[in-house]
């Protein structure tokens, strides 16, 4: 069961560009419909990842009443009994419930199963519910599909400012999983398409927005739980021989990091009609290539360049 909530309406609006430039708006007490499409589309989004696809009549009510709370102009003057009318209306005497953020909902769980939908007329097996449970959920996105090709292609052709190129890096975070998961591209499949998604720190904002209360815990279970049972693993398959003892628990963790390439299996890849897949000794190399203090980088980089494109 869902939890009535107390939400930060203009904290949630400041989390994407589009929802600034609303919150200016409202701040004026002036918004044009494109904004208020957009809003509904930000408020939606953070509804169902907080809640799912389905939330229920209260917490839809409770968000209503806090974007009327929070800025009075939005409010239905024709709804003497809650004043949002316009926004949510819970269903009553058989009748569904309205609003624009009920439509938006609504019309956002049609796109969700029409691939169900379809995959069923082509009489293919339905997954198991647990399986379905397991797919990550990737909440809508928060800007228009315009803006999102807008900063895509800004950020093909641009590197600074900073500030800049993060501030669209985060406003396209829920695009960028979406294409990742619909298309399967490889490494350099990504680079092109999002070539600052490797820029250091990239990865991990992304991470964040699509998955805020998780976000602290992504680096918490390395060494305590995971590095353990990566060097167990490794020591079965005949990887690791020697003693382990003496070493820090910062060593154990490079190792255990180290030793992910040899323990996982290789992808396959396919140019044109042909298809082939890198030998493990190629994957590590690909993966950590440990050289030496004093290594020219530029030379070494170049090199793996040419020898490793």
């Amino acid at each position: 069961m869902d939890v009535i909530y107390c939400t930060d309406i203009r904290q949630i609006l400041t989390g994407s560009t589009e929802g600034k430039l609303i919150l200016g708006s409202l701040d004026g007490d002036v918004i044009i419909p494109s904004q208020r499409k957009c809003l509904v589309r930000i408020l939606v989004s953070h509804l169902m990842e907080k809640f799912g696809e389905s939330p229920t009549s209260e917490t839809k009510k409770a968000l209503a009443a806090a974007l009327i709370h929070g800025f009075p102009s939005l409010k239905d003057e024709s709804d003497t009994s809650s004043d949002f009318g316009y926004w949510f209306t819970p269903g009553r005497n058989r009748r569904p419930a309205t609003g624009f953020l009920e439509e938006r909902l609504r019309n956002v769980r049609k796109r969700m199963r029409k691939p169900a939908r379809s995959q069923s007329t082509q009489q293919t097996p339905p997954q198991s519910s647990e399986a379905g449970t397991r797919r990550t959920f990737i909440p809508e996105c928060t800007i228009s599909e315009e803006r999102v090709i807008q900063c895509k292609e800004w950020l093909k052709h641009n590197s600074q400012p900073l500030n800049q190129v993060e501030q669209y890096m985060q406003d396209t975070a829920v695009y960028r999983a979406k294409s990742l998961r619909e298309n399967g591209w490889d490494i350099e499949g990504i680079r092109q398409e999002f070539p600052h998604l490797f820029t250091p720190g990239m990865i991990a904002q992304d991470f964040h927005i699509l998955h805020r209360e998780a976000a602290p815990k992504l680096f918490e279970t390395w060494l305590p739980l995971f590095k353990d049972k990566i060097l167990h693993l490794a020591r079965r398959e005949g990887n690791i021989i020697s003693s382990l003892d003496g070493l820090t628990p910062d060593c154990l963790g490079e190792l255990a990091l180290s030793q992910l390439p040899t323990l996982l299996p290789p992808t396959v890849y396919k140019v044109g009609r042909k298809v082939f897949r890198y030998t493990i000794e190629k994957s590590k190399l690909a993966f950590i290539d440990h050289k030496p203090v004093g290594t020219n980088l530029v030379e070494y980089l170049h090199e793996a360049k040419v020898s490793r494109p």
